[in-house]
């Protein structure tokens, strides 16, 4: 108890949870490793120390602080590592995946039953928002609209997609597909584009 008391850093354990997946992504960024939520120390992992320090696992870890499920506790630069070692031995030919074993379905399983954490939400609120608006019936003129914006702020199709209230890239482009007249305009707005955007674009 002494050498927790000890190791442990001023302001920690930090007594907040992870709201957003910005927030999570930049937890796992730092450069300096990845830092002990618990004691404030950093690490290249935490997989021996919150067993061995803190008497945790790495589940009520996760739950406590709403990290994803099934994101290892490592830092950006040990991930990559080890994710360029595993390319390396599947690109030799001499990856063998481990066999299934009870162990790793009841993990599965129990996976399958555990809460969504706070990020999930701000998640799944964006996807009901992108299906919704994948919903919205666009006419000829919200699609000539595109080509208005393209021209009159000189960017790509890409670009004016950016815009929320617009129809998104992949349904201009189905529509030009159907509709020859509105094509062309596609193709004449692209070509009265400077060519600096036009080689941004790349043919859209």
């Amino acid at each position: 108890m002494k050498y927790r008391q000890k190791s442990t850093l001023p302001g920690f354990p930090w007594p907040d949870t992870f709201i957003t997946k910005t927030e999570i992504n930049e937890y796992f960024s730092s450069p300096e490793g990845i830092q002990c939520l618990l004691c404030g120390r950093m690490f290249g992992t935490l997989n021996n120390h919150l067993q061995m320090i803190h008497g945790t696992t790495h589940e009520e870890y996760r739950a406590r602080y709403g990290l994803p499920w099934r994101r290892g506790l490592v830092s950006n630069k040990v991930s990559n590592r080890l994710s360029e070692a595993l390319t390396k031995i599947i690109e030799n030919g001499s990856f063998i995946p481990k066999p299934d074993h009870k162990a790793a379905v009841k993990r599965i399983l129990e996976g399958a039953r555990r809460k969504d954490q706070p990020f999930f939400k701000e998640i799944k609120s964006e996807m009901t928002r992108r299906s919704n608006q994948e919903r919205v019936k666009y006419g000829q003129k919200d699609y000539e609209n595109v080509l208005s914006v393209m021209l009159k702020r000189q960017i790509t199709l890409n670009q004016a997609c950016m815009n929320k209230t617009l129809p998104a890239k992949s349904r201009i482009l189905d529509y030009a597909e159907s509709n020859p007249g509105f094509r062309q305009k596609l193709l004449d707005t692209y070509y009265s584009l400077p060519y600096a955007v036009q080689a941004r674009a790349d043919m859209f």
